[in-house]
């Protein structure tokens, strides 16, 4: 049998949409802006298996010369990426948390760091922190963590949390997630603002906006399902085909890998054909919970994290004004040819 040799690149389709920038992603950021004059603390959410695909650019500049943590939410999917931490502390030394849901010792690390912010405030009112991040990140979640981690009764839910962008469209009522030093906490005690998820007005890269697809930071159907199995299985065989032994031998073509899937899965049409359709969810399914493979999706090489930090000072503000910046390349290739 000949040896497998995975896919070294992969085409992404033109079709790929190059923004999610909504009215209500409008709107919340200039509600966030309004409310940044009360706030000293920000966390900021991204997504651990795209640790710099789901920073926007935007929030950087919004938020710039505030006091922020950075919190990688979902840190339980990647844990097949052992190098990614410490990329990560290379950027922001000893400004982040790692946060897993399912690990009150993250959210108490977390709490902790939040704690030593708050003693250095002077406020009769106490911090004021801010969660912010793009759509589904899991900016919620964390919330309903400190909350329940950092105050001492059995708190309920302060935000609602689901596995889809959108969740929370507006900015909500402070929460306190740790109590006054008269009650155990610390000072005046830490109210929390949940903020609703911002993408960012334009990304250029389609393999960026594939991969956010695939953790659920865009609506689905706008990529279709299939496109984003194909990119993952291209990934799943980069990383260790050995991922998805369980439905098939290695392969590059998702049409084999899809319908390997339906027929173990039990996803058959009548007559006996394949349901690719209903494979590709399933295989999404499977992925998002940590079932194939738990890897971070974002280069953190030495050379990536460079490109990513040239990209922050420069950012692409929207679709319009980066067209713009095509016609004038164009035309200044023109006048030098």
């Amino acid at each position: 049998m000949a040896q497998f040799i995975p896919r070294q690149t992969l085409a992404i389709p033109n079709s790929i949409p190059k923004t999610y920038y909504l009215g209500h992603h409008a709107a919340g950021q200039a509600s966030m802006i309004k409310q940044l004059s009360n706030i000293h603390l920000i966390l900021e959410c991204r997504d651990f298996r795209l640790p710099l695909s789901t920073h926007n650019p935007q929030l950087e500049h919004t938020l710039a010369g505030r006091e922020r943590l950075i919190v990688y939410t979902k840190s339980d999917l990647a844990t097949s990426s052992p190098h990614a931490p410490n990329a990560l502390r290379k950027l922001y030394g000893d400004r982040l948390v790692f946060f897993d849901k399912a690990k009150p010792a993250t959210t108490k690390n977390l709490l902790k760091k939040i704690k030593d912010v708050a003693r250095a405030v002077d406020s009769l009112t106490g911090l004021r922190a801010m969660i912010v991040g793009m759509p589904n990140v899991g900016k919620s979640t964390l919330l309903n963590a400190l909350r329940s981690n950092g105050i001492a009764h059995k708190a309920a839910k302060a935000a609602k949390t689901g596995g889809q962008p959108g969740i929370t469209r507006k900015i909500g009522t402070n929460v306190r997630i740790i109590e006054t030093d008269a009650k155990g906490g610390v000072g005046e005690g830490v109210m929390v603002l949940d903020t609703p998820g911002i993408f960012q007005p334009y990304v250029d890269d389609g393999e960026t906006m594939v991969k956010i697809a695939l953790a659920q930071g865009i609506k689905q159907g706008l990529i279709p399902d299939e496109v984003l199995v194909d990119y993952l299985l291209y990934r799943m065989n980069l990383f260790d085909p050995a991922i998805y032994e369980k439905y098939c031998s290695p392969t590059n073509e998702v049409s084999e890998f899809l319908s390997a899937v339906a027929t173990k899965e039990g996803r058959i049409k009548t007559g006996g054909v394949p349901n690719i359709r209903s494979a590709a969810t399933r295989v999404l399914s499977q992925w998002r919970n940590g079932n194939l493979g738990k890897f971070v999706l974002d280069d953190l090489s030495d050379k990536a994290i460079e490109e990513y930090q040239l990209r922050l000072i420069n950012p692409a503000l929207s679709m319009n004004q980066a067209k713009k910046q095509q016609k004038l390349a164009r035309a200044q290739e023109r006048a030098g040819a």
